[in-house]
């Protein structure tokens, strides 16, 4: 009883912390915050987002893929009656973009900066739909609200931002 209760506290508490370290950071990357705060933000919500997925792991799938991938398809049954568990694999390259995106931000500062923005919408993209899925679609009733909340303030955030093409070229302007 108490090992599965630990098992679902280490399985939820660090997604949440992950999408709102992720909110953080774009909210001090919109209004022009440190850098390294931004940069420590994204990647403590990246270790904490690792947490989940070991987490999950461990107490759901005792690390079998196969158990995993036919949990993940009975979700997507029970949700949209398609018996797929493809989503796995979409969570796996969200993975892979995540701590990508946090190495190349702290050991390569200057490019991660300049590349272009149609990159970083990309990105952006990717993280918004992997948040409306899993924060919101294939979450329980009372914490979807929280996930609309995240939703949102990202959405209001990257509204108020200045355009990034501007931000590029006053950086290089400098």
């Amino acid at each position: 009883m108490l090992e599965s209760l630990i098992g679902e506290v280490l399985v939820r508490v660090p997604i949440w912390v992950a999408l709102a370290l992720y909110a953080v950071t774009e909210h001090i990357r919109a209004g022009g915050g440190s850098d390294r705060g931004a940069r420590l933000a994204f990647s403590c919500g990246c270790l904490a987002y690792l947490l989940h997925v070991a987490a999950a792991f461990n107490w759901y799938h005792a690390w079998s893929h196969a158990l995993a991938y036919a949990d993940t398809a009975d979700q997507t049954a029970a949700l949209v009656g398609l018996d797929w568990g493809g989503g796995l694999w979409i969570n796996y390259a969200f993975t892979a973009l995540w701590i990508g995106e946090s190495v190349w931000w702290w050991i390569g500062r200057v490019s991660h900066a300049a590349r272009p923005p149609r990159v970083t919408w990309t990105v952006r993209g990717a993280f918004l739909f992997m948040i409306v899925n899993g924060a919101v679609v294939f979450v329980d009733r009372p914490m979807r609200w929280v996930g609309l909340a995240i939703v949102a303030w990202l959405i209001w955030t990257w509204w108020r931002t200045p355009p990034l093409t501007a931000a590029v070229e006053n950086r290089e302007g400098a």
